[in-house]
């Protein structure tokens, strides 16, 4: 019985270690987008002969690229990794203003349904609803916010 004792006492002490590591591991600040440039290099690691302007969010955790051939790209801090996308009209089903200098983009794609991006800048904010707006396909169905969807 006392070795069994021992045994069970050393798991529960390293899986109290591990747990400590981790929390410390995943609170540490994350890395944030310092620049325009940095944004467009983020996201030329996926498309590679990309060239334009980017908007850094305040946060310094997303980035909209407005691009030289008319598109629009995304960069994104998830996590610990950053993901870039290319907004397609064809994939942004809505975009909605919220109160607080935010700009929700969401998305038909289950693995990013949806992406934030703090603009303080009223006249940025302004420029990047309107684009998006544009961007976004008329639909016969209403936007609407939070539906369930199969």
């Amino acid at each position: 019985m006392g070795a069994l004792t021992v045994a069970i006492m050393a798991n529960i002490g390293i899986g109290v270690v591990l747990l400590a590591v981790l929390y410390r591991h995943r609170m540490s600040a994350p890395e944030a987008l310092t620049g325009p440039d940095q944004a467009l290099a983020r996201y030329r690691t996926l498309y590679p002969l990309a060239g334009g302007k980017a908007t850094v969010a305040d946060d310094g955790r997303t980035a909209l690229l407005e691009l030289t051939d008319g598109t629009i790209g995304l960069v994104e801090r998830r996590g610990r990794r950053w993901n870039v996308r290319a907004v397609r009209s064809t994939e942004l089903l809505g975009v909605h203003h919220e109160v607080d200098e935010a700009i929700t983009l969401r998305f038909a794609d289950f693995g990013w349904p949806r992406s934030r991006v703090l603009l303080a800048d009223a006249e940025a904010r302004k420029h990047w609803i309107g684009r998006l707006t544009a961007l976004r396909p008329a639909r016969a169905v209403p936007e609407a916010w939070g539906e369930p969807r199969a």
